[in-house]
């Protein structure tokens, strides 16, 4: 007993100083005098997080004290992100970074990737399959563990700072084959016209572009299996394609899980209603994501 006392108070002390170094670094990445300053903090944060990463403890390790990685775990606790953002004081644009961890059910083995933007526009990005080297960067903020023909699929929410005149928000999909992580999948469909890049059947992810000043909500709602949204649309008609102008118009669309695909609904009417399990909808705005 005494010696596993002693384990203990190491292992604590360990991750105390550990976790002063992550901060230092994070807070450079964020503050650093210039770009070239933000991004050797970064590189140092990068080699600080993979040792942290590769040590057993870290999967179940809270980030609470460190505002500045984001960290989400899915809701069957076998999926894990560290991210972090760094902006960029020259072109006005943010870099996002990270790492996943993925634990093995059977074995408890757990495998860590380092993620890789892979500088994709939504127009690029949206049909595409994606892998760990050039995924579509963004900040998770919610993991969503659901079935699809016995095998678990991941719906991915996550917010992406483009510039100083636009943001992104983004539905992803991480499956896997042959035990790798993809990202992506053509599980979405929708009315005509719903989604603004593309027909959801040709979509592996949904990307919303809008103004920087602008709030959009999404969020999901577990007990009725829904993903609700602000739809984005220009000020006046005029302006359509222009993204830096279009913001949320009060109206909300939907997407409803069944029979293994995100199935679209528009225009839906959340005024004082509830969702079908008497959840209230009060969507996640950007402001609540700390970033």
């Amino acid at each position: 007993m005494f010696r596993t006392a002693i384990t203990f108070f190491i292992l604590f002390f360990a991750t105390g100083n550990t976790f002063a170094q992550l901060q230092l670094f994070a807070d450079s990445v964020i503050k650093g005098s210039s770009d070239s300053v933000r991004q050797q903090y970064q590189l140092k944060l990068t080699h600080a997080m993979n040792n942290f990463l590769a040590t057993e403890q870290s999967f179940s390790t809270s980030f609470d004290t460190i505002p500045s990685i984001s960290t989400v775990i899915s809701s069957d606790g076998l999926i894990r992100f560290y991210q972090w953002v760094q902006p960029n004081l020259e072109t006005k644009t943010y870099s996002i970074y990270g790492m996943m961890q993925v634990k093995d059910k059977k074995t408890k083995t757990i495998k860590n990737y380092t993620l890789t933007d892979g500088a994709m526009d939504k127009y690029t990005a949206s049909d595409k399959i994606l892998n760990t080297d050039n995924y579509f960067a963004a900040i998770y903020y919610s993991i969503i563990s659901l079935k699809e023909n016995k095998k678990t699929i991941y719906t991915l929410l996550g917010w992406r700072g483009v510039d100083n005149r636009t943001t992104v928000k983004t539905i992803d999909v991480l499956h896997f084959q042959k035990n790798k992580p993809v990202f992506g999948k053509k599980i979405f469909k929708a009315p005509a016209n719903m989604l603004p890049v593309m027909s959801a059947e040709k979509c592996t992810r949904v990307i919303f572009q809008y103004n920087a000043q602008a709030v959009m909500s999404l969020k999901y709602y577990s007990k009725g299996k829904k993903i609700v949204f602000d739809h984005l649309s220009p000020p006046k008609a005029t302006l359509k394609g222009a993204e830096e102008t279009y913001g949320p118009d009060f109206t909300y669309d939907a997407f409803i899980w069944k029979k293994g695909k995100w199935q679209g609904k528009s225009d839906v009417d959340i005024r004082s209603s509830h969702n079908t399990d008497g959840q209230k909808i009060t969507p996640v705005k950007d402001s609540e994501l700390r970033k």
